[in-house]
């Protein structure tokens, strides 16, 4: 399918249609995953809740096996079988899609953690992964990404939390959701954390720059990315350089499936 460049630059706060793939020359891949537990209620009710025994064996029939000692321990340690089932089938697809772009196993998929959780490249694959609710969303790219996707939890007071911290402008804070999913992206994207980007005007999507803080003069490409119902995503590449974003959804297992829409400008 053809992509189409998220987040237009913008002129006087208006976005400017800009090229495809062929002119900006960076693609982000962005996979949605169904992590429900409903689709494995099943299995994680007939293991039974409340038994490490019973975790242990969830998160092998989840493909657990195919994760890493560090993975499987905080699988194990979550509060409910149901997120447990929601981690493992995240991190078990994300292992499934950077395999299939590197040629490693599955099992064999390792990368350094940095100082805030930012996964480190996998022979030289930029990736990044971003859980909420019963969404994951893995973005693969030939450069540092960082993606996020947000449930709109109605328990969040996203009013109180966007007068104190988001940048107000005269449409008030807009989406807030949204915008906190553009932070989010922007601090994953160079390995951050999102209090040193909150001053960043992200009302809408393009080209952001930091003018004060711990990154100021850092440059950002932002979008939005096509969320499932309830929830909004975002990605952003440290950068001026715009880049395009194909959305697909993944399987349970990581494996491809039907194409999604491509983000188009205003998509730990």
């Amino acid at each position: 399918m053809t992509a189409v460049p998220v987040g237009a630059p913008v002129a006087s706060g208006v976005p400017v249609a800009s090229g495809g793939p062929a002119e900006t020359g960076v693609v982000v891949e962005a996979w949605l995953v169904d992590t429900a537990p409903h689709a494995v209620h099943r299995t994680w009710r007939a293991v039974g809740q409340q038994s490490a025994r019973g975790r242990e064996a969830l998160v092998a029939r989840l493909g657990g096996a195919v994760l890493g000692p560090d993975e499987r321990t905080r699988a194990l340690r979550l509060a409910s079988d149901a997120d447990a089932a929601r981690y493992v089938r995240a991190h078990v697809a994300a292992r499934e899609l950077l395999a299939a772009a590197t040629g490693l196993r599955p099992a064999d998929v390792r990368w350094e953690v940095g100082r805030h959780g930012r996964p480190g490249p996998v022979v030289g694959q930029r990736w990044n992964l971003s859980r909420s609710g019963d969404h994951a969303l893995v973005a693969l790219a030939p450069v540092d990404v960082g993606v996020d996707v947000q449930v709109r939890d109605p328990r969040v007071d996203v009013r109180r939390l966007a007068a104190r911290f988001l940048v107000a402008g005269r449409g008030g804070h807009g989406d807030a959701w949204q915008r906190l999913a553009r932070l989010e992206a922007c601090a994953k994207a160079v390995g951050g954390r999102l209090l040193d980007v909150l001053g960043l005007d992200v009302r809408a999507p393009g080209l952001v720059r930091a003018a004060e803080g711990p990154w100021r003069g850092q440059e950002w490409w932002v979008g939005d990315v096509p969320a499932p119902a309830g929830a909004v995503a975002a990605c952003a590449t440290p950068g001026p350089r715009p880049h395009a974003v194909v959305v697909r959804h993944a399987g349970a297992t990581g494996r491809a499936g039907t194409d999604g829409l491509a983000g188009a400008g205003a998509v730990r």
